[in-house]
């Protein structure tokens, strides 16, 4: 049975790590050897715990030899073990190994983990911590030069900002990203959608005359945005908005949503927004 091997594989590495008769180089690189037999060995018997501890024993041995590089590998196999039983064990995994590469200079590949590391909290609904990781994953990919892998996780920031209701972080991003994307021939097409998300944040927040002036600027900053569908529901939705109107906000929402589905996080803020249009009329 694999399980049995693994057993046997970690009980002779432990051994090999007590040997007095051969040097610290050879009980180490031994011992690697065999923890990582054990724990291929255990993932085959689906014991992941065991498996990822092995992997982590082997990594501490690749550390004292000074080999940073498969120290961090055999911490991300642990992590990918960790994955199917313990979240947090498999995020502080994948974390060691992020430091392991930028101590050795290997931005391109933390940030690529550091970017893991924000999507375990993502699917665990962590905001705060997603948030914390993807804003350190888009540094590493901006000092990589990647800056399309690095506004694809800014833009995750302002997502889960704006849930938390930090709306102006997340304004702040997706003007950010607009403006760089106006750049590009490629990415022109989707400044519509970042200044859309950009508007609801502003009247999420309650501020309907910052939302008026972004909306001014955004035309200004984008010359085709004025005749864009975005730019008209905004519109519509901040009269609306301005007069205390229900029926208006949603006679446009459903008219938007008729051509354009509304995903999730808009109808959250829409939501939001139509809530306050209440609360104000009622205080009227």
């Amino acid at each position: 049975m694999a399980e049995d091997k693994a057993n046997d594989n970690i009980v002779q590495a432990e051994k090999k790590l007590k040997g007095w008769f051969q040097s610290a180089q050879a009980r180490y690189e031994g011992a690697a050897d065999l923890f990582i037999k054990g724990a291929n060995q255990y993932k085959m018997a689906k014991k992941w715990d065991e498996a990822a501890s092995a992997f982590m024993k082997a990594a501490e041995c690749q550390m004292r030899l000074q080999s940073k590089h498969e120290a961090a590998s055999n911490y991300i196999n642990a992590a990918n073990c960790y994955k199917k039983s313990n979240v947090p064990e498999a995020a502080n995994c994948l974390r060691t190994a992020v430091e392991l590469f930028t101590d050795e200079g290997r931005f391109s590949i933390a940030a690529k983990h550091q970017k893991e590391i924000a999507e375990l909290y993502e699917a665990e609904l962590d905001f705060e911590h997603a948030i914390e990781s993807y804003q350190v994953a888009a540094d590493y990919f901006e000092g990589e030069g990647s800056s399309s892998a690095a506004n694809a996780c800014l833009l995750k920031v302002a997502q889960f900002s704006a849930q938390l209701e930090k709306y102006e972080k997340a304004i702040e991003i997706f003007e950010k990203v607009a403006k760089q994307s106006l750049e590009s021939n490629l990415l022109k097409w989707s400044v519509k959608e970042y200044f859309l998300k950009a508007g609801l944040c502003h009247l999420a927040s309650g501020d309907v005359v910052s939302a008026k002036r972004a909306l001014e600027r955004y035309q200004e900053m984008d010359v085709t945005f004025g005749s864009q569908r975005e730019c008209k529901f905004l519109q519509d939705i901040v009269a609306a908005v301005e007069n205390f109107d229900v029926e208006a906000f949603t006679a446009a929402v459903v008219e938007y949503d008729s051509i354009s589905k509304l995903d999730q996080w808009k109808t959250t803020l829409l939501l939001r927004i139509k809530t306050s249009i209440k609360a104000d009329e009622g205080l009227g």
